[in-house]
């Protein structure tokens, strides 16, 4: 699996494009913003997106949804339902009003073992709440997305609405017991492995000891 890492929008969330070598198709995960950026990104190299995943809904993995269905209007994008509420089309965060992941339409849920295929690469869904009721790390053959789960060295927030240290500590304790090693994505900041988590996160050793 090859793998684009984009910074984008006010916190440098990280969006991630993956596609398999030699396969046109390819998935984009937490476009946060600039859309239009991502879009022609993806048109330079020659792929044609398949899926939007998200590891969640806050507006920073987002609102780069329109720029890429102005190019694509079709192009499904795939969230847990419990960070979906299809009634509430804007959200504030920090003092200002974002557009909320329903407003965008054409949602499709996905839940614990769910799988999602691009190309010839299929995504496990796993269920990993904390930062966000519906938060979901997205598993691959040798790639973990975690979004805002599990950072290099740390965790997300939990003091949002619907946060819980509760919920993060077990979601930390059921990604360290995965068998074996994968890179780890995150949803911001650099990326890292996860047997540098489990060795190293006080976070995660934390969640191992529990």
């Amino acid at each position: 699996m090859k793998i684009k890492v984009m910074q984008l929008g006010m916190i440098g969330t990280n969006c991630y494009i993956f596609w398999e070598e030699g396969d046109r198709r390819c998935g984009v995960v937490d476009p946060g913003d600039s859309g239009e950026q991502v879009a022609a990104w993806i048109q330079d190299q020659g792929l044609e997106p398949q899926a939007i995943l998200l590891t969640h809904s806050h507006f920073d993995h987002i609102l780069g949804i329109p720029g890429l269905r102005a190019q694509w209007p079709q192009l499904p994008v795939y969230c847990h339902p419990a960070d979906v509420d299809e009634k509430v089309h804007t959200v504030r965060m920090f003092g200002a009003t974002f557009p909320s992941v329903s407003s965008f339409g054409n949602l499709r849920y996905y839940r614990e073992g769910d799988r999602v295929s691009v190309g010839p690469i299929t995504l496990e869904v796993l269920e990993t709440p904390g930062h966000t009721p519906g938060s979901v790390t997205l598993k691959g053959e040798n790639v973990l997305f975690t979004g805002d789960t599990l950072f290099q060295g740390s965790i997300g927030r939990t003091d949002f609405e619907g946060g819980s240290g509760a919920q993060i500590m077990a979601s930390l304790k059921k990604l360290a017991a995965l068998p074996g090693d994968y890179q780890v994505c995150p949803g911001h900041e650099g990326l890292s492995t996860l047997d540098e988590e489990r060795r190293s996160n006080l976070y995660m050793l934390q969640a191992m000891a529990e």
